[in-house]
């Protein structure tokens, strides 16, 4: 399937988007990828070239603005444009909410939530004047499940935001041929939910493994963690021509863990 990607610029902040950005750079698509870990940014560039793709690699803080606005006008001058926004940042305090700062609260608003916002305010005037574009916002399972996971309350708050600003926005940028979708992933491996095991090994079992199986047979039908490969493909497939008629959804990749209709 021709998902019509050869050539497209995607902007993609890091944590699961290193599988998003090498699923976009098979398609063709160039791609700039921002994350804090400058180590880790420049190795997941390395492995992008070495296969072929186009890519820039941003050391940036998503919860700067300045930094926020040094990546979009970066990729257009190297290269070009923008047409797609995948905006994965997520982050948690995994604490009980009595326990937690109002500096805290910030934080996991401006990583999880304000990234985003912001994001999707520098880039929306590029992609007008290109005609068009896709924004794919990564939330979460988390805040769909009643009741949500214990000690996720900063993170349960801020992707419910996300979910809400997704549905609001993608109504405001139809007209200009701008699709809006949100992604929301269930337990994966991924360093967020490594810390989280961790944060579990007393409550769910003795060893990290031991308590991703325990947490997967508590909550997931499929009795595992997803692997970051298992959503790229939607993400990229949002991204693409062939999802011209889909904005405002939101779509679980959870492995049945969201129980509600």
């Amino acid at each position: 399937m021709d998902l019509g990607l050869m050539g497209k610029v995607a902007v993609v902040t890091k944590g699961l988007g290193k599988a998003f950005a090498h699923e976009l750079g098979k398609e063709g698509a160039q791609v700039s990828i921002c994350a804090r870990n400058k180590q880790d940014l420049e190795q997941t560039a390395l492995e992008l070239r070495e296969r072929g793709v186009r890519v820039i690699g941003i050391e940036a803080d998503v919860t700067s603005p300045q930094d926020i606005a040094r990546v979009v006008d970066r990729t257009i001058a190297e290269l070009g444009g923008i047409d797609i926004l995948v905006n994965n940042a997520g982050d948690t305090q995994l604490n009980h909410v009595l326990n937690t700062t109002d500096e805290e609260w910030r934080y996991t608003m401006d990583v999880d939530l304000y990234s985003a916002v912001r994001f999707t305010r520098k880039v929306v005037p590029h992609m007008r004047k290109r005609g068009g574009g896709h924004i794919i916002n990564i939330s979460s399972a988390v805040p769909r499940t009643a009741p949500p996971v214990p000690i996720y309350h900063d993170y349960v708050t801020a992707k419910a935001g996300l979910l809400a600003f997704s549905k609001a926005v993608s109504f405001e940028l139809a007209p200009d041929n701008i699709l809006l979708n949100c992604v929301c992933p269930g337990f994966s491996y991924s360093a967020l939910e490594e810390r989280l095991a961790n944060s579990a090994i007393s409550s769910f079992g003795k060893t990290r493994d031991e308590v991703v199986q325990n947490i997967a047979n508590q909550f997931v039908a499929l009795k595992r963690f997803a692997r970051p490969d298992e959503m790229s493909g939607l993400v990229t497939f949002l991204a693409s021509e062939r999802a011209s008629y889909i904005t405002g959804s939101v779509y679980d990749i959870d492995g049945g863990f969201q129980k509600s209709l």
